[in-house]
């Protein structure tokens, strides 16, 4: 090949560039390089053979942009060989082009095409420039139109259920006996996943989790893996696709690999989470006090904080408004509250009446639920199945991208909605026929119930049956909630009404 006979190349500084970005043309960089040899010794050119694979190294990436720095930074005039036009621009930035442009104007450099028989130099006459710049043109709608295959390839493995990169911790992708990749849960990790759920729900932190998990061997699914980290643990907790769902460029998608845990472990998990917000939280919490967020200060007005001292548990003023030394030891306020318990007073038979009441009223609410269930997972296979008739409009180009895009947009806001819903609905339909009949088995026997709890269960009852605790000079200063306010009163008058109706209430 003899491009330019006018110019002698012998000795000239060279960089003969062979790349693919393509995974279909891997095969083909070896004959790339080859011509690319072949033609500098032809000329004569003092080259440097530079070759990059950028389909599947990303360093190769940002080798290439040092290349062509170094480039323009040549003090000497200089030939840069690419194998065709396409080669110089098919996923070149803008700044690649314009720097070896600039100093193709400037005589410092000449662009060298062999396989399109192309020599682009400062001279260059206008049809030269045109080649190059039709061959620019074509190189990057190919690129573009790669690039366009390559999402839809995606979305159709989206569509299909199919998670299109490397699998999550506790997961492992395969290769399935009929060609195609596949994702299972990883025999080595799953029992791991598992537990960091269930020590979440047993309200741990995240570093907590992270030492514990170190602790009993778990490593990262990395080339070389390393010891579980307190960041890993909370990418754990907030990733879906352990229950069955997979989240890419933003979006969510069902996909159809074996779940590790369920989506109510994953929701409860969730709120956890978000009571983690400040830095203080994060702290492992060793005690749990009964008192710990109801009770204020009877001199100030500010919140009381717990502690534990020295085998006893106290509470003492935050002192937010200025010095306050109000303190009291927790066991001195918990034997008023068991003081006012014991005058909380109602017949087991007074009990069984009115629970079997709220049974029958319940077993209506119950219908309610089950019929508003129903419901809302109608309406969730409607409208996914509109969003499947959507899509197969999307491929069959009835629709244009952008308006499949936002009507699915839509849909998915729905069934989210009716997602939202249904978890509400379903955690909801037993908590009336629960709540009130703890609340008069509570009220038969108060105090007995309250001393036997933990201090968690403790710090909940006190919610339940008391407003506005305060706690002055050691002295307990409350409110009782209804019905109990009515029900103390009993410890004074012990008749009520013979004949149970909806007005039931003690004689004076």
């Amino acid at each position: 090949m003899n491009f330019n006979t006018k110019t002698n190349y012998e000795g000239m500084k060279a960089f003969l560039i062979a790349r693919v970005s393509d995974p279909s043309q891997v095969d083909a960089l070896p004959a790339q390089e080859l011509r690319l040899k072949n033609y500098a010794e032809q000329l004569g050119l003092r080259a440097t053979l530079h070759s990059f694979d950028e389909t599947a190294y990303k360093e190769d990436r940002r080798k290439f942009q040092e290349i062509v720095m170094d480039i323009a930074h040549c003090e000497e005039k200089a030939v840069v060989v690419f194998d065709k036009i396409d080669r110089f621009t098919r996923d070149a930035t803008s700044e690649v082009v314009r720097i070896l442009k600039d100093r193709v104007r400037d005589g410092k450099l000449e662009l060298h095409f062999p396989s399109d028989g192309l020599v682009f130099h400062k001279n260059s006459p206008a049809c030269d420039k045109t080649r190059l710049g039709i061959g620019m043109v074509f190189g990057e709608y190919y690129s573009s139109a790669i690039s366009d295959n390559v999402k839809r390839r995606i979305e159709q493995k989206l569509h299909d259920g199919e998670f299109p990169g490397k699998a999550p911790i506790g997961y492992i992708n395969i290769n399935l006996p009929n060609g195609k990749k596949g994702i299972i849960p990883d025999p080595a990790r799953r029992q791991y996943i598992e537990k960091i759920f269930d020590l979440r729900l047993k309200g741990e932190t995240f570093r907590s989790i992270a030492n514990t998990m170190r602790s009993e061997g778990m490593t990262s699914n990395t080339k070389r893996p390393k010891p579980i980290s307190k960041s890993v643990i909370e990418g754990v907790l907030s990733n879906p696709f352990y229950y069955g769902v997979m989240r890419y460029d933003g979006n969510l998608y069902p996909h159809k690999y074996e779940p590790i845990i369920d989506k109510r472990t994953f929701d409860r998990a969730q709120l956890i989470r978000t009571n983690e917000g400040c830095k203080k939280n994060k702290v492992d919490t060793k005690y749990h006090f009964a008192l710990n967020g109801i009770l204020k200060c009877g001199v100030c007005g500010c919140s009381m904080s717990s502690y534990y001292k020295k085998g006893h548990i106290y509470v003492k003023c935050s002192q937010a408004k200025g010095k306050c030394g109000n303190h009291a030891s927790e066991e001195e306020i918990l034997s008023q509250v068991c003081s006012v318990l014991d005058k909380i007073s109602i017949s087991q038979t007074l009990v069984d009446e009115i629970v079997a009441d709220l049974k029958e009223k319940h077993d209506n609410i119950q219908l309610y639920y089950r019929n508003a269930i129903k419901e809302v997972r109608d309406g969730i296979e409607k409208a996914t199945k509109k969003k499947e008739i959507l899509y197969e409009d999307r491929l069959n180009g009835r629709i244009t991208v952008d308006e499949y895009d936002k009507i699915a947009t839509k849909i998915e806001a729905e069934i989210n909605e009716k997602d939202s819903k249904l978890m509400e609905l379903t955690n909801n339909d037993k908590s009336f026929d629960v709540s009130r009949s703890y609340l008069l088995e509570l009220a038969s026997k108060a105090r007995t119930i309250f001393e036997s709890s933990k201090p968690e269960q403790k710090n909940k009852i006190l919610k339940l049956l008391f407003s506005n605790l305060k706690i002055d000079q050691k002295r307990l200063n409350c409110n009782l909630l209804e019905p109990f306010n009515t029900l103390s009163s009993m410890s004074k008058t012990q008749s009520w009404l013979p004949r149970p109706d909806s007005n039931w209430q003690p004689r004076s």
